[in-house]
């Protein structure tokens, strides 16, 4: 149900549970499945976060665990080159360039670090408001997006336990790795194909 206004998340997991990672590209493959058009979209994953505090480097933690995975698809922001506030417009046009290089339109997830409930990770439909708990008024990003929550209060995301950070960021980035899989190898095709021959 709705809270004061806001939508439920289609996901909302601890990131210790051991299925996490699973529910997380499960969610994922159903919101994209449901695409008029799926075939025409690249799902881009683009991760936003600065290397400066524990809390705040969730995104750049995730874009270095694909890396370090062999991730083949195409993602924005790592520790090496992270995406935060000053580049975010730049960056959003880095992830267009990847996607239409591959002849598809771009399908942004867009992940970011949360204040509130730490641990927990959700999935939500709509762009993200980067920066929104700290009041930075920046361009909204995605189709989807990820909110992982590292601290209670905003002043809190610089002293986040680093511990809580990359496990939460590898658990994503596994979920965002095996929903890459049914993408690239073409199951959530047949899925959707099946779906289709089942209800004519």
């Amino acid at each position: 149900m709705p809270r004061d206004g806001v939508p439920s998340p289609v996901l909302d997991v601890h990131f210790r549970e051991p299925t996490a990672a699973k529910q997380l590209a499960t969610a994922l493959g159903l919101q994209f499945r449901s695409l008029l058009q799926p075939e025409r979209y690249l799902p881009v994953f683009f991760l936003v976060g600065a290397t400066s505090s524990t809390g705040d480097s969730l995104g750049p933690f995730i874009g270095w665990f694909l890396k370090r995975k062999g991730f083949t698809g195409e993602y924005v922001g790592d520790l090496e080159n992270p995406v935060h506030a000053t580049n975010l417009r730049g960056r959003l046009s880095e992830a267009w360039a990847g996607a239409l290089r591959r002849e598809k339109l771009p399908y942004l997830i867009a992940v970011d670090a949360a204040v509130g409930r730490p641990g927990r990770i959700t999935l939500n439909r709509g762009p993200l408001r980067p920066g929104a708990a700290m009041g930075k008024s920046l361009p909204r990003v995605g189709q989807m997006h990820i909110m992982g929550g590292t601290a209670n209060f905003p002043f809190m995301i610089w002293f986040a336990g680093l511990d809580q950070t990359v496990g939460m960021a590898e658990v994503i980035a596994d979920g965002l790795l095996a929903f890459w899989d049914d993408y690239e190898s073409g199951r959530l095709f047949a899925h959707r194909r099946t779906a289709q021959t089942v209800f004519a």
